[in-house]
């Protein structure tokens, strides 16, 4: 796999210069005063919830709401303006229903602190966000909450957009997880009460990871239920001479709409990045139309997107790692980023007709063969011997590193990580080969699910194995945070991170994340083997 993805942006693998990227403050602002109209809604909501009140309609809208933070915030003015003014009539409607609720029940209504500022104009709106903007940037003072609180804070907010979009992508496949959505607006709603010790919101998040690891488990299943099983498949690095579409983001429903579309017509389809979990599902080999994989870098999209010689489309709600190049780029997200091209009502018909106005690929050229996926009896039969092993003594720990190893700093790491780690400890690879004894590789690539597959089999196998498990997480994502606490329920305590592009995840969530929950930072192979427990 490495000969084909040999372009890294050296900033975000281990760099020594992380002060090169900064967070764009008007992108933030825009965060701020979203997640704050959001948390107001919630209270709201949760309010009238303990008044009997049916909230089913508005918890749905609230959940689409939060989605919309999970894609990139550049939006046109005009959008902005659309969401912010929906938000704040929507929390304006719902308060007006709770103070009629509480009326109806002879009870006082406990009302949030009115804003400074009533968003009910685009020059207020501007203002506020200019405001924000400006305290980002130390401009204007700001009332500060206390770093801890403030990572504490943010990790929840990760973990509810990450939680939003799959329960957005769950509703594709017809499952409505109705409790999960409760608990997802709790967990916003614990962020209104500020009386809450650090130690209970620390709490309230471990906790909250039992819902979290649901949701992601019930969509996974989801997803093999309609397009499965999963199987071990060859997918082609290779470009075919031919116009074409690349399809990019998370969602495979959408990657099967895309294919409807280009049915009987003469245009090649490519995935891009985690994309390419598609090819292991079984549904997938029947469409003639998908040809291959398209990726020239695992961290630098726009090096990819400049080289298509056709437009992209990226599934809904998914977070590209991009500067946008305007013009080329679709998706069917509610709000696009600015320069996106909104796909209406299932039309592709606007896709299509770039797809053939382009040149697309000028000539046959095959790059490389990879295989993902994974045979299910293989995972029950190896587990099997692993634990075997583990309750005959021959092995101390089991080391899972995962999930991609296409960096430089990984490859590096990981090669010394086999060279000192002890014999009898079992290395589990999702990615990464090497011959030696105790060693085993699954070829997951970008399913996490498959790692939550094997630690679960562990742990019914030797319910005491969990203790003996450390996971090395070379690379970050936007859903690195939930796959932590997931990680965290399932009892695994020895986690290690490696360096995490701070376009991706902020460097003080990194930070709060060892200080507050002893998440290890990767250092060196030699130095985190010793650090075993």
């Amino acid at each position: 796999m490495n000969k084909f993805f040999n372009y890294y942006n050296s900033l975000c693998v281990g760099a020594n210069t992380p002060t090169i990227f900064s967070v764009d403050p008007y992108v933030t602002a825009i965060k701020e005063l979203f997640v704050s109209e959001l948390q107001q809604i919630v209270y709201y909501i949760e309010k009238l919830k303990d008044l009997a009140v049916d909230m089913s309609e508005y918890t749905d809208k609230v959940i689409e709401f939060i989605s919309v933070l999970i894609v990139n915030l550049d939006f046109k003015k005009e959008s902005f303006f659309i969401i912010i003014e929906d938000l704040y009539n929507n929390k304006k409607m719902l308060e007006k229903m709770y103070i009629s609720a509480c009326e109806k029940a002879g009870k006082t209504p406990q009302l949030l602190p009115e804003a400074k500022e009533n968003l009910s104009s685009k020059e207020i709106i501007l203002k506020a966000l200019n405001d924000s903007e400006r305290s980002i940037q130390g401009k204007i003072s700001k009332i500060h909450v206390s770093k801890e609180r403030k990572i504490l804070y943010d990790i929840m907010i990760n973990l509810v957009l990450n939680s939003c979009n799959c329960l957005i992508e769950l509703k594709d496949y017809d499952v409505d997880f109705e409790g999960a959505k409760n608990q997802v607006l709790k967990l916003l709603n614990t962020t209104n009460f500020p009386s809450l010790t650090d130690e209970e919101l620390i709490l309230v998040i471990k906790n909250f990871s039992l819902c979290n690891y649901k949701i992601m488990k019930i969509l996974y299943e989801s997803i093999i239920k309609k397009f499965g099983p999963v199987k071990k498949t060859k997918v082609s690095i290779i470009m075919k001479k031919g116009k074409a579409i690349l399809v990019s983001g998370h969602s495979i429903q959408d990657l099967e709409k895309v294919l409807l579309s280009v049915k009987g017509l003469n245009i090649n389809v490519y995935t891009h990045h985690e994309m390419i979990n598609a090819f292991q599902y079984e549904k997938f080999s029947k469409y003639s139309n998908l040809i291959g994989h398209y990726q020239k870098s695992n961290n630098n999209f726009p090096i990819d997107f400049a080289s298509f010689p056709g437009p992209i489309y990226i599934s809904k709600n998914s977070a590209p790692k991009i500067d946008v190049i305007r013009g080329q780029i679709y998706t069917a997200s509610k709000y696009p980023a600015y320069g996106i091209a909104k796909i209406e009502n299932g039309d592709f018909s606007p896709l299509i007709k770039y797809a053939l106005d382009s040149k697309g690929f000028e000539e046959d050229i095959e790059i490389n063969e990879i295989q993902i996926g994974y045979n299910e009896q293989e995972i029950y039969e190896k587990v099997q011997l692993i634990t075997e092993k583990f309750k005959n003594k021959e092995i101390n720990n089991i080391l899972i590193i995962g999930l991609i190893d296409k960096f430089n700093f990984s490859d590096k790491y990981i090669n010394d990580f086999l060279k000192f780690a002890p014999v009898n400890d079992f290395i589990i690879s999702f990615s990464y080969y090497k011959e030696r004894d105790n060693f085993w590789r699954v070829n997951s690539y970008y399913d996490f699910g498959v790692v939550y597959k094997v630690i679960e089999l562990l742990s019914e196998n030797a319910p005491d194995i969990c203790e003996k498990i450390s996971i090395f997480l070379p690379d970050c994502n936007s859903d690195t945070i939930s796959h932590i606490f997931n990680l965290i329920h399932l009892k695994i305590n020895n986690i290690f991170l490696g360096h995490c592009c701070p376009n991706i995840i902020n460097p003080a969530i990194v930070e709060g994340l060892k200080d507050l929950f002893n998440i290890k930072p990767l250092s060196t192979a030699n130095e985190d083997i010793k650090n075993l427990k």
